[in-house]
């Protein structure tokens, strides 16, 4: 089947200013890819009947020639293609001249290999880089002073902030280190040579404190809601070390036995078992009864959900989104500050709990699946403020008259 080929206005990518990106869409045999055009308009200045922009728009005639000549090469593309990939890869191009193909062939290279939050965090940094940059980009004007205009794109438009931008340009580092170990580019291209990063601003992580968990236990939501599912699943990822909301989803009946839940980390592959207190297992009940050992615990995956590897993560990745959402709704019912509470909260609460509780660094580690010691320490720093103003406080406060 000839690839079909047709403009339109992408209003779910819409920025906070209103305007969304006119993008070119290729489809063949169910699959779609997309070609940026580098033109963002405001909704009432697009013809979705026409596919084109409105004469009231100041760019009109610009903006339609672009768009028109755009068309025509992806429709005579399409005439010997047999895939909207390959119509795609021929206009942007795959080879040393075009640093655009290059990075779409190394996002279909992860889409490929199955890492799917891989695949999807480099999309997005390639389409904040076109929208900046524009549809193609050759190597030649891969420079320092694009890389800069990247970065003012990220902090202007995208309003990212520095720690966001610093991974935006990693990722656009790692592509262009790619490219040189293929040969595509010498060392001495690299712009990173004469290009610096934004400094790094220290996160900050929000956590609950024992009397905020309590609040949240002690919470009185109806069976079969999504406030209820939410706050459950919140507590049992507290109660089970920080486990991580893609592991949550992934709870099966099976991983929990004998007061322990064991289970492989869907992230990293790591083999987990730990016990299980009281508090768990109380909550837990109602969610196993009467389910079979390879049904799911909590309802937020359906059966079969697991036999794609790409589908799961897109499942749990929409859900995920559902469950803070209704977080932030058993928030304000209990009394919780809603802001910025995530179900990725109970992973540093659980650190922060287990550190003041215990001090054993690398039992903390362990339980929640890092690798070594510096990853648990790096993790926890953010959360050690806290910790500097009480030991200030009792080092230099007054002495009480009796000592």
């Amino acid at each position: 089947m000839t690839p079909s080929v047709r403009a339109l206005l992408r209003t779910s990518k819409a920025r906070k200013d209103g305007t969304a990106p006119v993008w070119i869409r290729i489809t063949a045999n169910r699959k779609s890819r997309y070609l940026s055009t580098g033109i963002h308009l405001l909704p009432q200045h697009w013809n979705e009947r026409k596919r084109q922009v409105r004469s009231s728009h100041e760019l009109a005639a610009a903006y339609n020639a672009r768009l028109q000549q755009l068309l025509i090469e992806a429709q005579e593309q399409a005439l010997s293609a047999s895939s909207a990939l390959e119509v795609k890869a021929a206009l942007v191009g795959s080879g040393p001249s075009s640093f655009t193909g290059f990075f779409q062939r190394y996002i279909d290279d992860l889409d490929t290999a199955g890492r799917f939050w891989e695949w999807k965090k480099y999309r997005v940094t390639l389409g904040k880089l076109t929208d900046a940059l524009g549809a193609t980009l050759s190597w030649d004007e891969l420079d320092r002073s694009a890389l800069i205009l990247f970065e003012r794109h990220l902090r202007e438009t995208c309003k990212n902030n520095p720690n966001t931008i610093r991974k935006e340009m990693q990722r656009l580092r790692r592509v262009i280190k790619q490219a040189i170990q293929e040969g595509i580019i010498e060392v001495a291209a690299d712009p990173f040579l004469t290009y610096r990063r934004p400094p790094a601003k220290k996160p900050n992580r929000r956590k609950l404190s024992l009397e905020e968990v309590d609040l949240l236990a002690k919470g009185m939501f109806a069976e079969g809601t999504w406030e209820r599912w939410a706050r459950d699943a919140w507590l049992f990822a507290y109660f089970a070390g920080g486990m991580r909301f893609s592991d949550v989803a992934c709870l099966q009946v099976k991983n929990i036995k004998e007061a322990r839940v064991s289970y492989r980390m869907l992230k990293t592959g790591y083999p987990l078992s730990i016990p299980l207190p009281e508090e768990a297992l109380t909550l837990l009940q109602p969610y196993l009864n009467g389910k079979e050992p390879e049904a799911f615990v909590f309802p937020f995956l359906a059966a079969g959900d697991d036999k794609n590897g790409v589908h799961l993560r897109r499942r749990i990745s929409s859900k995920n989104v559902l469950v803070n959402k209704a977080l932030k709704r058993v928030a304000e019912q209990v009394g919780v500050e809603p802001e910025g509470l995530s179900m990725h909260v109970a992973r540093h609460s659980f650190a922060d709990f287990a550190r003041r509780r215990s001090g054993n660094l690398y039992a903390i580690s362990k339980t929640m699946g890092h690798r070594n010691l510096a990853t648990t320490e790096q993790y926890l720093k953010s959360l050690d403020q806290e910790a500097v103003d009480e030991l200030a406080e009792t080092l230099w406060s007054p002495a009480p008259p009796n000592r």
